[in-house]
């Protein structure tokens, strides 16, 4: 499956190059979600987002397959790039700066609230997991907001690993008090 316009020898601007990628991509969305289909119910990327990583991986195996002077190569050099992203991104490599992902949500306007009492916190420390109930108590000891990296430093996770902790305890918390 090479691409006729990846067969020439001559210099091609990388404009050029990015059109010819986009060309692919879309002419090709078969390949993409067949090669993507292991994986995409991992992933936190949409189908625009799929593409987009596709046709990334479609950009550099045009380059490695013209470095490497093998344009017949390109499809095989495409699947282990792209088949790559996926893997990162379904176990979770950060491999897009998203603000989302690093802080958890805390209020602009702070209130001046009472101390909650500590028999409502056990009880509902009660509806949630070892691991989870150790992340919760080590954020109520915190006497600043934590992002999710911090979470994820102090207990050895990935940051998405600590996010979800973080949201399922949350929604285990406010499910048991409705």
């Amino acid at each position: 499956m090479t691409h006729p316009m990846l067969q020439s020898n001559q210099q091609i601007s990388s404009q050029e190059t990015w059109n010819m990628a986009l060309q692919w991509v879309s002419t090709h969305q078969k390949l993409i979600r067949q090669i993507a289909s292991p994986y995409i119910r991992h992933m936190t990327a949409d189908k625009e987002d799929l593409y987009q990583e596709a046709t990334i991986a479609a950009f550099k195996a045009i380059l490695t397959s013209r470095k490497k002077k093998k344009p017949e190569q390109f499809t095989p050099f495409f699947r282990v790039i792209f088949k790559t992203c996926c893997i990162k991104a379904a176990s979770g490599i950060h491999t897009v700066h998203c603000l989302e992902d690093y802080y958890l949500p805390f209020p602009e306007k702070q209130k001046k609230t009472e101390e909650p009492n500590k028999s409502k916190i056990n009880q509902a420390l009660k509806t949630v997991s070892k691991r989870q109930r150790e992340v919760c108590l080590w954020l109520l000891q915190q006497p600043n907001p934590v992002s999710t990296p911090d979470i994820a430093k102090e207990f050895n996770v990935s940051r998405r690993h600590a996010c979800r902790l973080v949201s399922n305890s949350i929604q285990r918390i406010s499910g048991a008090s409705l």
